[in-house]
């Protein structure tokens, strides 16, 4: 019994090993649209309220499924990203929605390294910083669909003008889901999405 048990456990540390450490070709192109759109409108609700721990689970997929980042590097992100959500929500003002830079900016450094890309990870942080209040504060709601679409710019090599098909989806996602019309904001986001991948066709 005992060396069963031991072979179980040996064959279970093989398999995580494997599963950790097999080689991957990491992408900001590899994602399939329609999954990254239920994912991300599954951040978004799980945000909203607060759920911080749930959160994790959509986060992980996206940058372990989607990006193909290594597993390590996708929970370290996962949680980082929750983390930055939860500041923000959570924050009393925008002073202290600051305070969600910081873990942001280890997101997107990550992001950057993994996928062998270009793009300024601090700026890249703040842009999306910026999307998260614009996107708040109803006054200001006007100008995200310009953010969004330099930061798509940003990290994906392009301008902002050839982001800023993206980045209308996106913005109108983003209101879709606020008014907690979750098919629309999908399909929405389905749409953005799509644009994005179609920025690189000749991408995995």
């Amino acid at each position: 019994m005992l060396f069963a048990l031991k072979r179980l456990l040996i064959l279970a540390v093989i398999i995580v090993a494997v599963y950790c450490f097999w080689p991957r070709s990491p992408s900001l192109y590899s994602f399939d649209p329609e999954r990254m759109a239920e994912l991300q409108t599954a951040v978004w609700k799980d945000a909203a309220a607060k759920k911080r721990q749930e959160l994790l689970f959509p986060l992980y997929e996206t940058y372990e499924r989607q990006y193909r980042l290594p597993p390590v590097s996708s929970l370290k992100m996962a949680f980082d990203t929750a983390r930055a959500l939860n500041i923000f929500y959570t924050a009393p003002d925008a002073a202290d929605q600051e305070k969600a830079l910081l873990p942001l900016q280890t997101v997107f450094t990550t992001l950057k390294n993994g996928t062998k890309s270009n793009f300024d990870a601090n700026a890249a942080a703040r842009l999306e910083l910026m999307t998260w209040s614009l996107r708040a504060d109803r006054a200001r709601r006007v100008q995200l669909t310009t953010a969004w679409s330099e930061l798509i710019g940003m990290v994906h090599g392009c301008s902002a003008a050839e982001a800023l098909p993206a980045a209308k989806k996106f913005a109108a996602a983003a209101k879709l889901a606020d008014e907690g019309n979750w098919d629309e904001a999908r399909r929405s986001c389905f749409e953005a999405w799509s644009a994005v991948k179609a920025l690189h066709p000749q991408k995995p």
